[in-house]
């Protein structure tokens, strides 16, 4: 009985430094004591603020849009370096009022530069923000190639999900894999532009998509190999500007009547995304309709160059 009271005792100490301990970790996340995870960090705030046309009882777009007030669903934070700090997202999945908090997301970067720890927060229906998720990335040898991301949840530290990478003996990105018979595969040219991507299941080729590139447009064309006598294959053009910079991506149906879809990108002086266009059509002889558009706001003291727009453009708009 004196043991099992000394134990007990000892214990209880334990407990009570473990929960210091996570106390002080999420107070070093948030960088500052008494900082609330929703403030402002770093010194280039991005505000992403999107508009969609409403549509009428016939499902035809009017000139109606949605978000007169213009309030962000999206803030994103970066350093002076363009690394991503921290982004808060607004409006729910059943409820778009950009005034409801819906998640946050804190990054945390190693002595390289490399990702090591993601903070997740969300809210309920009631509004309770918790620290919901962390994930974790492991490294390879040179410390610079995340080969795996697992995503714990935060009050038990149990994994909720586990992503693995892989990379080919030159160390390209390959793409996620599960397992020896289910994968991505990408084939990159001389110039390491991508030419093939590939998903293997059941150690079979599923589908894939093959690049060929001109001096501003980059064609992919998308073909599946189900065995099951259809046809899915559709064709994807990017066009770029003179400084490189993504300017339209369309998407087209290629063996069957369906939704082809059409993004056009806008740059401000500095090379910095400030607008992103959605358009639809019902088949190729069917001219664009815009149904969206997203304004960006970008808050900085900074002077922009070309590389730091390229940082913030990447995680404004991902290809």
């Amino acid at each position: 009985m004196g043991y099992m009271c000394r134990s007990h005792i000892q214990v209880l100490p334990v407990i009570r430094m473990k929960q210091i301990i996570v106390f002080i970790s999420i107070l070093l996340t948030l960088n500052l004591f008494g900082q609330e995870p929703s403030e402002k960090v770093g010194e280039i705030e991005v505000q992403i603020i999107g508009h969609r046309y409403k549509r009428n009882s016939d499902y035809k777009l009017t000139k109606k849009k949605t978000n007169r007030k213009n309030r962000p669903f999206s803030f994103l934070y970066f350093d002076n370096s363009g690394t991503l700090l921290k982004t808060i997202g607004y409006g729910k999945h059943h409820n778009m009022d950009f005034r409801l908090l819906d998640n946050i997301h804190i990054y945390n970067y190693d002595s390289n530069g490399v990702k090591s720890r993601v903070e997740i927060w969300e809210t309920d229906y009631q509004k309770n923000l918790t620290n919901k998720y962390y994930k974790t990335f492991e490294l390879d040898s040179t410390k610079s190639k995340i080969l795996s991301e697992t995503m714990y949840h935060f009050e038990t530290d149990s994994i909720f999900i586990r992503t693995e990478f892989w990379y080919n003996n030159k160390g390209q990105y390959q793409g996620i894999i599960f397992d020896s018979t289910y994968y991505y595969k990408r084939e990159f040219n001389s110039e390491n532009l991508l030419v093939n991507l590939q998903q293997i299941y059941d150690g079979k080729l599923r589908w894939e998509w093959k690049y060929i590139y001109t001096t501003n447009q980059r064609e992919g064309i998308f073909q599946t190999y189900y065995n099951d006598g259809k046809d899915y294959s559709n064709k994807e053009i990017q066009t770029y500007n003179n400084e490189g910079f993504l300017i339209e991506s369309e998407e087209v149906q290629v063996s069957n009547e369906g939704l082809n879809e059409k993004t056009k990108i806008y740059y401000n002086k500095n090379g910095l995304i400030n607008k992103i266009e959605y358009f639809q059509s019902y088949n190729e002889n069917d001219e664009y309709y815009l149904i969206s558009y997203n304004d960006v706001n970008v808050k900085t003291k900074l002077k922009i160059d070309e590389q730091l727009a390229k940082s913030i453009n990447k995680q404004i708009f991902k290809e």
